[in-house]
């Protein structure tokens, strides 16, 4: 297995400045660590890089079934908004998501600026949804934390992890836990390649300033021709999830506009009505 970077010299080392969001939340990770599991709990069965495991099966079917895919998030807050959703019925949330029509779900694990907990993820992992444990991984602490909750997968993110998505990632499948590799800009490719990612996102926000892209799908289809596309971010009405299956993504990741949705549930059933139509017609 390859070695684990220092977490202290990997977050120092990230090139950004204190002030920028993404650098306070990993420094928030990075006290963290110590409160997290140092050896492995229950023990799971590892996942080899030819296999796919629950979560890249439920977005497959979505995908085959419906036309697109979605990956629904749970967030009570986040660094650039503050917490506006704080309170939200984590069980309710799940079941709309659930009723929706959603394959699997994602969940913020960070407590600080987005007010997550791998309890979270415990608890959908009791409705038997597949779960994307969704935090900042710097760790190998981190990476038993995902796995000990019950997720299904767990997020890696190469702006973050740079060289060392790879030796991340093995330990992940080692574990038994499914590696979504998120991109931030096309120059992170290699990094992913090198992981052998069959889950693959790229993130419309940028992750220091918090700001929103519109990335494209054609260059990460060229590069991952096997791999689940997943458009994360930025997508505030059901039409813009529509609009990016139809520009090649597989599948969709929603969180901010799910949480203050007065009916997710519904906003769910339109995006896979709008996309088995865009495939039906």
């Amino acid at each position: 297995m390859r070695p684990f970077p220092n977490p202290k010299d990997m977050v120092h080392g990230t090139g950004l400045a204190p002030s920028s969001h993404l650098q306070k939340v990993l420094l928030s990770e990075l006290k963290r660590i110590p409160k997290l599991p140092s050896v492995p709990g229950a023990k799971r069965e590892p996942l080899s890089v030819d296999q796919a495991g629950p979560f890249e099966s439920a977005l497959r079917e979505s995908y085959f079934r419906e036309g697109g895919a979605i990956i629904a998030e749970y967030k009570q807050g986040s660094p650039s908004l503050g917490p506006f959703a704080a309170g939200t019925s984590l069980r309710d949330q799940l079941m709309a998501y659930q009723a929706g029509g959603a394959a699997c779900v994602s969940i913020l694990t960070e407590p600080r600026y987005f007010l997550g907990s791998s309890c979270h993820v415990a608890q959908a992992a009791e409705l038997g949804l597949p779960s994307l444990y969704k935090g900042f991984v710097i760790s190998e602490e981190h990476l038993l934390d995902a796995a000990d909750s019950g997720a299904s997968a767990v997020l890696l993110i190469a702006r973050v992890l740079k060289e060392h998505t790879a030796a991340f990632a093995e330990a992940a499948r080692g574990l038994g836990l499914e590696p979504l590799v998120e991109l931030h800009d096309l120059t992170e490719i290699p990094a992913a390649q090198a992981s052998e990612a069959r889950l693959v996102g790229i993130n419309a926000r940028d992750l220091s300033t918090f700001t929103l892209g519109a990335p494209s799908a054609a260059p990460l289809r060229k590069a991952f021709p096997n791999a689940v596309l997943i458009r994360e971010s930025g997508l505030a009405t059901p039409e813009d999830a529509v609009d990016m299956f139809a520009a090649g993504f597989d599948a969709v990741l929603i969180g901010e506009a799910l949480m203050r949705s007065a009916n997710p549930k519904g906003f769910l059933e339109r995006v896979l009505t709008g996309a088995h139509a865009r495939v039906a017609s």
